[in-house]
């Protein structure tokens, strides 16, 4: 287990800066740009002909590109080497994206990124070297290594009057299920993952306070599993894309900072339906 050195600690495919390996050497980091600042903006605006000024459009973030970079001290000079060896291996495969990890001194925060560019390392003394390394996240958000979990099922009707009648006021009984609610503590939107269990037709997801929707028009039997990621904008039943079967108004809608309620309903609530998200916190 690597003892941490200093705080942030940047941890990914294995190797982690700011912490002294099990071989005894000391990965130390003296300057990071890309991952406390904000990811660029990408703003498409279009020139009025013959006029001064353009049209106005939404801007939107571009990938968040991370360089780290700093100093290895090593015990001796053959562990220097290996130690540059084991740099150089990080995120050799480009297959895909690997976690990085940054604990923080307030919170642990991830984002998945690839190698973007050549890691650099330069001989600096025969126990020691300086090294870089650059990252990128195509998606800028970083978010809580924390996941979050949480379901409901179908609103049930309430038990309605007991026998023989009582006193005034009536009690009718209390309907349930069919809501629940989800924290975010981050300072931006972040993208649930919601997945349903049948048995229901036409199961509708619904933001309580915008009245935003995803509805979805298919039949779910027993056993049946629809999933809907948010942020890449899939539908699947059973694993088989099912995206052309959102009903017509959907929306994409994620949970911005703070709490936000959410309802699940269908064509039918008499049936024992699930409904369960998945989330983490997130910031810019």
């Amino acid at each position: 287990m690597a003892e941490i050195l200093q705080l942030p600690v940047f941890a990914v495919d294995g190797w982690a800066g700011n912490t002294l390996d099990d071989d005894g050497i000391e990965w130390w980091v003296t300057g990071e740009n890309g991952w406390s600042s904000t990811p660029p903006v990408r703003l498409e605006l279009a020139n009025r002909p013959q006029r001064d000024g353009a049209f106005d459009a939404p801007s939107f973030r571009g990938a968040r590109v991370i360089t780290v970079e700093g100093t290895a001290v090593a015990p001796d000079p053959d562990t220097r080497e290996r130690a540059k060896d084991r740099l150089a291996a990080v995120l050799a495969d480009g297959s895909g994206l690997a976690e990085l990890v940054v604990q923080e001194r307030l919170v642990a925060r991830r984002a998945m990124v690839r190698l973007s560019a050549e890691t650099k390392i330069a001989d600096a003394t025969p126990y020691s070297f300086d090294w870089s390394i650059q990252l990128t996240a195509p998606d800028p958000i970083r978010y809580g290594v924390e996941q979050y979990a949480a379901s409901c099922g179908l609103p049930q009707p309430g038990a309605g009057i007991a026998f023989p009648i009582g006193q005034w006021p009536l009690d009718f009984g209390a309907s349930g299920g069919g809501s629940m609610t989800l924290t975010n503590a981050g300072t931006v939107t972040t993208w649930p993952r919601w997945t349903i269990t049948g048995p229901c037709d036409q199961p509708v997801i619904r933001h309580a306070t915008t009245g935003r929707s995803l509805g979805i028009g298919l039949p779910l039997y027993d056993g049946d599993v629809l999933v809907v990621d948010v942020a890449a904008r899939t539908v699947r039943l059973n694993g088989a894309s099912r995206r052309a079967a959102l009903l017509p108004g959907s929306a994409w809608f994620g949970l911005p900072p703070g709490i936000t309620g959410v309802e699940f309903d269908a064509q039918r609530t008499d049936t024992p339906a699930v409904l369960s998200a998945t989330w983490r916190d997130a910031w810019i």
